[in-house]
């Protein structure tokens, strides 16, 4: 019996291992497309988050280990000699989940404004579509920027998995399928 528990431990590890191993294989994770755009009352802000998903990972999301993706976004402002002044920071959570019974993804955004974005398809390319972008975010009221004055906008990403249960977290040295970040990526306007 202690054996058999061993040995399921022992492929349970290398499982997750390999999983991990074929994240890190892929491509690094990188935020692309960068662009403002002016909407009716604020600038608009939209990314593209490139990352190569191996088969390994969506077999995993549709195992039922779900994806969030966290995008760190800061404006700053040139400020006095002592420099840049933060005029903005915030973070937006994207998170993908497969419900096997239903065959359904599902996408929640948090970061929004008041509301959580939750969108549903079976479609596993739409989903993952919803998860590695960023359309048309209200970065900052238009009202409140000032003339000639030189801002900067930067956006990174945090790719994780969920969290292992806690008895696993005590038997293996990582506690994540994966934890990835991508490098500051920014853009400088002048309003």
């Amino acid at each position: 019996m202690k054996k058999q528990f061993i040995s399921v431990l022992l492929i349970v590890a290398w499982s997750l291992s390999s999983v991990a191993g074929t994240w890190a294989s892929e491509v690094k994770p990188h935020i692309s497309d960068l662009r403002l755009s002016q909407g009716e009352s604020s600038v608009l802000l939209s990314a593209q988050l490139v990352t190569e998903l191996g088969e390994d990972i969506r077999e995993a999301l549709r195992g039922g280990v779900p994806l969030t993706f966290s995008y760190r976004i800061r404006l700053t402002s040139k400020g006095s000699i002592l420099g840049e002044k933060i005029v903005r920071r915030r973070e937006i959570i994207h998170t993908l989940e497969f419900d096997p019974v239903k065959q359904l993804y599902r996408f929640q955004g948090e970061g929004y404004g008041r509301e959580t974005v939750v969108r549903t398809t079976k479609d596993e390319e739409e989903a993952l579509g919803w998860l590695t972008r960023i359309v048309d975010w209200p970065l900052y009221p238009l009202g409140r920027l000032e003339n000639k004055v030189r801002y900067r906008v930067r956006v990174m990403a945090t790719l994780r998995s969920v969290e292992l249960p806690s008895v696993l977290g005590y038997l293996f040295f990582f506690t994540t399928i994966f934890n990835q970040e991508t490098p500051w990526v920014q853009l400088d306007f002048t309003f």
